[in-house]
């Protein structure tokens, strides 16, 4: 398994592995991975297996308790960016037992750590909660503000969020 830097010309890939994993209201244009990889390209990877791209993950310096918008057209870093947000990791179905997802994991958090980023944030959905729960993150309770944010991400969404050391 190859873990490599997100480019532009992979955007097509990314749009491709996230229908093999999401349901339609959860789905991103191109343009919308466009914005957030130009804010953020050092903390967007590809994983690849042979010759064949089997995931990606896509995260940026965000402000802890906040969320970016689901298929937003514009993203800016906050200036007072104090943590990462993971904001999309999928892995396709056929790979999922390969270690991919561990790989980019440790790709963002290293990343992360080179920056002085200690604290990672994230939204589980579709039951995804208990994977990240085996990685170190913890729930999040919310208040109002946030758990409307939430639900962009479908019922099931859970803020998550793990702290480095």
């Amino acid at each position: 398994m190859k873990i490599r830097r997100m480019s532009p010309s992979d955007l097509p890939e990314v749009s491709r592995i996230q229908r093999e994993c999401y349901s339609e209201s959860l789905l991103e244009t191109v343009d919308s991975f466009s914005a957030k990889l130009s804010v953020a390209p050092d903390f967007c990877f590809m994983a690849v297996q042979g010759e064949l791209v089997v995931g990606y993950v896509v995260s940026l310096p965000w402000v802890f308790g906040e969320v970016p918008d689901l298929n937003g057209a514009a993203y800016l870093v906050p200036p007072n960016a104090d943590s990462v947000c993971i904001h999309d990791m999928a892995v396709t179905p056929t790979a999922r037992k390969a270690g991919a997802a561990e790989h980019m994991l440790d790709a963002v958090l290293d990343v992360a750590r080179h920056r002085g980023y200690q604290r990672i944030s994230l939204v589980a959905i579709q039951g995804a909660s208990s994977y990240w729960m085996r990685h170190g993150f913890k729930i999040v309770n919310v208040g109002e503000p946030l758990k409307t944010d939430l639900s962009a991400y479908g019922q099931e969404a859970v803020y998550m969020a793990k702290t480095e050391d």
